[in-house]
């Protein structure tokens, strides 16, 4: 049995993010039967609300299972054999979904950049004009492992004027940029709750285009009958209201709090939210002598803020020391970025002056338990100054 001195005091990692006591509550609501009209009712809701923090008219489906459920159900609905995509990448989540485009017979086009750099739209033009054949375009608008964004309109514009459709991973893009698949060109759109959103895991909020549904319907042969299939949605719950499987009930009433929390806020405020802490908080970082992983300001993430390991320091010791001793959990890097960086985490409720405050002060002060010369309060003190507009 796991004892409770071993759960930390604050989870500031890069997901799943801490949760509300009001998501905690109404997760706890007795289970409804899938078919209980109060349950389709709900789950309708829950779609509609879905749509506005997306900012969008297109189609909503909400895929029980996390996220990467909904980006392999993405590959598997549209690629075939001899398809060519433009797989973008900049961070460890681009670079992966390579896998999905070859296991479902399309060839990858990669351009890739430094995983702390972000995509360049120039270059992206170039290659669709050098590759006119091209159907589809991969990439990750938010690269929580590298604490980056990439520019996903000026993408998706430049997709749109090709022909091209786009599939976009933002699932801790949504609640952090103030985005629009019409307005972004964001033909299938992919978000999970349990970031930014400051919802629990497990399930995949998903928007199609008018278009992604008819290049669905053209693949030989339609993908219908798998857990994967974005089709089967379609021609269920949004035609029928039936179920093509039973769905998560207790994680979408928890979906339905956090939504219903950030639309209350207003999805504007809610975004700068997001946006003011991230650049507070890296102020702090480098009020600390630190260096931020980002090459460049304006690609930083407001999901989370990476920071450079400093000389001498082990990342591991450095994360256990905030956890074991101060109770303060965050991320470290992932994948071949590990030992590389550290990321601080600001999603959802975290996204506050107290939690940041918080974060930074046992950031300085075990830093300082370490051996680092960092003057305590200089992180706490640039951060809160950041804060003044």
């Amino acid at each position: 049995m796991t004892s409770a001195k071993q759960w930390p005091a604050l989870t500031l990692a890069a997901g799943p993010v801490e949760v509300s006591p009001r998501v905690l509550r109404e997760q706890s609501r007795p289970i409804l039967y899938h078919y209980d009209p109060a349950f389709i009712e709900l789950f309708g809701q829950v779609c509609h609300l879905v749509q506005r923090a997306f900012r969008t008219k297109y189609d909503v489906v909400l895929m029980q299972g996390e996220a990467i459920l909904a980006l392999e159900a993405a590959a598997a609905s549209l690629f075939e054999p001899g398809d060519k995509v433009l797989n973008l990448v900049s961070g460890i989540f681009g670079k992966g979904y390579a896998h999905f485009i070859t296991k479902y017979g399309a060839e990858p086009v990669e351009l890739a950049v430094p995983y702390n750099e972000a995509i360049d739209p120039g270059q992206v033009e170039a290659a669709l004009e050098a590759q006119p054949d091209i159907k589809y375009l991969s990439v990750v608008h938010s690269e929580t492992p590298s604490a980056t964004v990439n520019p996903i309109e000026a993408i998706g514009r430049i997709a749109k004027a090709h022909g091209v459709l786009t599939i976009v991973d933002t699932v801790s893009g949504l609640g952090s940029e103030l985005l629009s698949p019409e307005g972004w060109n964001m033909d299938v759109a992919i978000a999970g709750p349990q970031k930014c959103l400051g919802g629990p895991p497990g399930l995949s909020l998903v928007t199609v285009s008018p278009a992604a549904w008819e290049a669905m319907e053209r693949h030989r042969p339609p993908l219908r009958g798998s857990f994967l299939s974005l089709l089967d949605w379609r021609d269920s719950w949004l035609t029928k209201k039936t179920f093509p499987y039973t769905p998560s009930v207790s994680t979408v009433y928890g979906l339905e709090a956090a939504l219903l929390a950030m639309l209350e806020e207003g999805v504007e405020r809610y975004v700068e939210r997001h946006q003011s802490i991230a650049r507070a908080c890296r102020r702090g970082v480098e009020a600390l002598g630190l260096k931020l992983w980002a090459a460049r300001e304006a690609i930083a993430g407001a999901a989370v803020t990476g920071v450079a390991m400093p000389d001498g320091v082990n990342d591991k010791v450095l994360r256990g020391h905030m956890r074991e001793r101060y109770g303060v959990m965050i991320s470290g890097g992932y994948g071949e970025l590990a030992g590389q960086l550290f990321r601080l985490g600001h999603m959802g409720q975290a996204a506050h002056p107290a939690y940041l405050a918080a974060q930074l002060a046992i950031l300085e002060r075990s830093l300082a338990d370490l051996g680092v010369a960092v003057e305590l309060g200089a992180g706490v003190g640039a951060a809160m100054r950041a804060l003044d507009a």
